[in-house]
């Protein structure tokens, strides 16, 4: 007898190469100004798979990742029934000194891959020239979403706020989708 070895979709991050170790592997960007990079974490990152974190620069640079629930190793009776919470998360930061501006789209998607049944949007304000230095992050729980949801587009950008060639701008890392059920 062989046994298969199934996806175990719940407990663990659905997102690839959530902090950059793989380079742009998995995501699909869109570079501004200078374009992104990957860079050593300034600050540490309780929990992140690995130091490190894409940096955007003086023009907006977008990132953004297809997730595909059932390939993932969930069941469509399952989200439509059951609708288990997604919760997803990403940390980001600035330079001690240049500030950032920081924006995150993540919307839950039919199987047509267009049609959007829940999204949620922040553009928190902008990190000020001459800061901390410290990541923050940013979270929400999707709940009670509606049946049909089989994607999680998950996108998010940055750039500087003094508009300095190279990579100033916001830096993202620890990217996360994660089911609980």
């Amino acid at each position: 007898m062989r046994w298969v070895s199934l996806p175990q979709p719940f407990g663990r991050n659905l997102i690839k190469n959530p902090c950059g170790k793989e380079q742009y592997q998995h995501w699909d960007v869109r570079h501004g100004g200078s374009g992104w990079c990957v860079e050593e974490n300034k600050d540490h990152v309780e929990g992140a798979e690995a130091q490190t974190c894409f940096v955007s620069s003086y023009e907006w640079c977008v990132k953004s990742q297809l997730v595909d629930l059932l390939k993932e190793g969930l069941w469509e009776k399952l989200l439509d029934t059951c609708q288990p919470e997604i919760l997803i998360s990403d940390w980001w930061g600035s330079r001690k000194d240049s500030g950032c501006a920081y924006k995150i789209h993540v919307s839950l998607l039919a199987q047509d891959q267009r049609t959007v049944l829940a999204e949620f949007k922040a553009s928190p304000a902008p990190i000020p020239q001459w800061n901390d230095g410290k990541y923050q992050k940013i979270t929400h729980s999707f709940k009670r979403y509606g049946p049909g949801v089989r994607y999680v587009r998950f996108r998010h950008e940055g750039r500087d706020e003094p508009y300095w060639i190279g990579h100033y701008g916001a830096r993202i890392t620890n990217s996360t989708v994660l089911v609980k059920l």
